[in-house]
């Protein structure tokens, strides 16, 4: 709870000022990256979380790294959030970041889980059918997963429509399990 009240924190500040400065655009690319290298470095990310390397290595590494890729607002931010030793929140400051643009664009991300491959024109009409669910734009992400058997599992915001086979079995299981016919004696 407290790690996401903190990233939310840094996330706003640096959001509300790339906008007033419109640098939004440059400095979510920026962010992606970052969070991009978090995800799949994980020397990277031991490095941010470790209490061993002074702040001023750190500093270092992140301009070695980052110095010809991003904006100077969004490195002198990363800088000024290691000065605060708050580095190992990057990940979850970036998160934050990305959801706090979503949510001024009005993009809606949605999961959608199959147990094959989704033909093109279902997907259309699935993505069509969100647009006008949700009144925005979609960041539809597909996910192929066996064990579903069939159908699919779909979340988006806080909802959660759940049309698969293997549920569909978990269920039939839970009411065999029930015996109406036992003799309670």
């Amino acid at each position: 709870m407290k790690n996401t009240i903190v990233a939310r924190r840094y996330a706003r500040a640096l959001f509300e000022f790339a906008t007033e400065q419109n640098l939004l655009e440059e400095v979510k690319k920026d962010i992606e990256l970052l969070l991009k290298v978090i995800r799949e470095n994980k020397e990277f990310r031991l490095m941010l979380k470790s209490p061993v390397i002074k702040s001023e290595k750190k500093k270092n590494i992140m301009k070695d790294i980052f110095r010809d890729t991003m904006h100077e607002v969004t490195l002198r931010y990363l800088m000024i959030i290691i000065s605060k030793r708050r580095e190992s929140y990057l990940d979850g400051i970036s998160d934050e970041f990305i959801e706090l643009y979503k949510e001024l664009k009005n993009i809606v991300t949605a999961h959608f889980i199959t147990a094959v491959k989704m033909d093109k024109d279902i997907r259309m009409q699935v993505i069509d059918l969100l647009k006008k669910q949700t009144g925005g734009e979609i960041e539809f992400i597909e996910e192929i997963k066996e064990e579903l058997i069939g159908g699919f599992v779909l979340q988006y915001k806080d909802k959660k429509y759940d049309d698969s086979i293997a549920r569909q079995l978990t269920d039939l299981r839970k009411d065999f399990e029930v015996n109406l016919y036992e003799s309670k004696l």
